[in-house]
């Protein structure tokens, strides 16, 4: 490789176009990058020294010229370097052509465009694919789409320019000296590549260590490393930009996180254990031991990364009876059981079972969660059960899925049981149940022994959790509780026993009782609040007895 220092007017000179490799990130500089690198700007443009500035290195692949002499680099690192300068100037031209036509049209056709060239050759920069359409249409002065960051960017310059920071009445700001400034005194090391050199390597080493990029960036890269070049456009276009815009549509500018979270359950699936720092060092080694046809691989990782999708954003699962029991997992915050769940519903996606199967099996799978919730019997080991659950499943298949997952679950011993009838009565009367941390999860418990009970649905959204026996003792509920009142108090506050749903929690408060009762069993539509019309105090053998009646619905509600 050879390297050379260079302003940023000699990089762009000349018919020389940089294009952004598919295996870049979409363009994601943020304000505090822009903001930066305007005040270094305004430092340089105040320096009457005309010092210099230093940006970084721009390290590119000299790719071989075109027939009507353009120069084409390929863009291994610093595209947010090259894209920014290259948004100033677009920011810049559009304000000088209200100034001084002349220089704008001068600044547009020396270092914007390849005059005279036609199609994507016409630009000095090309972006990545999710970029280029905004980036070529401000280029061409055409109204473009906002493009989410990008447009954010060319906007923060647009009027930063305007405004004419640092200038004042007396001396504005000179845009003639700023275009000088940038393109004279911002100065970078040039990095060009040999053909022996490999891109895609050497962009990882520069990336990997350092980690700007996420673990989903350098997935995408090693697989279009497998893939021919000339099928890069057509696989982008076709599998890899799909599943980032499904991903980006349901998470904004946390689509790459999220991406990164279906690759590590994608790892999960087959029983590996690793750390989500892990993901790709895990990945590369698993499939270059492979030796595997990389896009088919490809198509399956999508596949599974689309499975993963639907479930833990419920809401773009388009079959209803999935789509139920998605919204309650995540409710839940059950994704520890991912690894399996993306097995099953590759089972069901390819007809391996039924939608009646599957929702049979999600329903043990709820089961052994909530009742282990319930008997208060810690999450640490659920990840070495559902790594491993689906493989279990697979090796004692017997010809029904559902019978198997329930007899695998039953099997486990030790801390991992599936706890049964008596153990769980017996907690759900015992054990403290509510914390704020499992608010939403206490909630789903109460819809749905309310839902056993009355086939009428009542809308809960408005519906929050209240405590019978209030967190605050009065001295009314100490009379009530008798001797011991706020130990009793300390013991069976959170107990399922004493919660319930409710509209009226502001008006209950730490009210009495007696005052209590009203609301609970005259002016409450909820199914789990008619229990209360035949009682008349609220002690701890009440608590009690309710929890055991509460016992009772929930081993219908969740069956072993």
């Amino acid at each position: 490789m050879k390297a050379s220092e260079t302003s940023f007017r000699n990089l762009l000179e000349g018919s020389k176009q940089f294009k952004v490799p598919l295996f870049q990130r979409p363009y994601s500089w943020e304000k505090s990058n822009w903001e930066t690198l305007w005040d270094d700007l305004m430092s340089l443009y105040s320096d009457e020294t005309e010092s210099y500035h230093f940006l970084g290195p721009i390290v590119t692949l000299a790719e071989p010229g075109t027939p009507d002499g353009i120069s084409p680099y390929l863009l291994i690192d610093g595209q947010q370097r090259l894209t920014t300068l290259t948004l100033l100037l677009i920011a810049l031209r559009d304000v000088l052509k209200k100034q001084d036509s002349e220089l704008a049209e001068e600044l547009h056709e020396l270092f914007l465009i390849n005059k005279f060239k036609k199609g994507d050759d016409l630009y000095k920069v090309l972006p990545t694919q999710a970029d280029r359409n905004f980036y070529q249409r401000i280029v061409q002065e055409k109204e473009p789409e906002k493009r989410e960051r990008i447009s954010e960017a060319y906007v923060f310059f647009l009027k930063r320019l305007e405004k004419g920071e640092p200038g004042d009445i007396d001396t504005p700001l000179s845009l003639f000296k700023l275009k000088n400034v940038i393109l004279e005194r911002l100065t970078l090391v040039s990095i060009t590549l040999n053909d022996d050199d490999n891109p895609y390597l050497i962009f990882e080493s520069l990336n990997y260590k350092g980690a700007p990029l996420t673990q989903a960036d350098l997935i995408r890269n090693y697989f279009f490393l497998q893939i021919p070049k000339e099928k890069h456009d057509e696989i982008y276009a076709n599998l890899w930009l799909p599943l980032q815009e499904a991903f980006k549509a349901v998470t904004k500018n946390k689509y790459l996180h999220e991406l990164t979270l279906a690759f590590w359950q994608y790892l999960r699936k087959d029983g590996v254990s690793l750390q989500q720092s892990q993901i790709y060092q895990v990945f590369k080694q698993s499939f270059d031991n492979k030796g595997i046809n990389a896009l088919q691989e490809l198509k399956q990782v999508i596949e599974f990364a689309d499975y993963y999708r639907k479930i833990h954003f419920p809401h773009t699962e388009q079959e209803l009876r999935l789509k139920k029991w998605f919204v309650r997992f995540k409710r839940l915050e059950f994704t520890t059981c991912y690894p399996l769940l993306l097995n099953l519903y590759h089972d069901y996606t390819n007809k391996a079972i039924s939608i009646t199967e599957f929702e049979q099996a999600l329903k043990y799978i709820e089961s052994y969660f909530v009742r282990r919730l319930l008997c208060g019997m810690p999450s640490n080991v659920l990840d070495k059960v559902f790594n491993n659950l689906y493989r279990e499943i697979k090796e004692n298949w017997s010809d029904n899925l559902v019978i198997t997952l329930r007899q695998t679950l039953l099997n486990l011993q030790k801390t991992q049981i599936w706890p049964d009838d008596d153990s769980l009565k017996r907690s759900i009367i015992e054990e403290r149940l509510y914390t704020d941390r499992r608010h939403d999860r206490v909630k789903l418990i109460l819809e749905s022994l309310a839902e056993n009970l009355s086939k009428e649905q009542v809308k809960t959204e408005n519906l929050t959790i209240e405590h019978i026996m209030p967190q605050t003792l009065t001295d009314e509920w100490r009379a009530m509780l008798g001797a011991n009142a706020n130990e009793q108090h300390e013991k069976w506050l959170h107990t399922l026993g004493n919660l319930t749903l409710t509209a009226y929690n502001p008006e209950l408060s730490n009210k009495p009782f007696t005052e209590k009762l009203t609301y609970l069993s005259e002016k409450s539509s909820f199914a789990l609040n008619q229990y209360f019309r035949n009682i008349i105090a609220w002690n701890v053998a009440e608590i009690q007895r309710r929890g055991h009646h509460l016992s009772e619905i929930a081993v219908q509600v969740w069956p072993r």
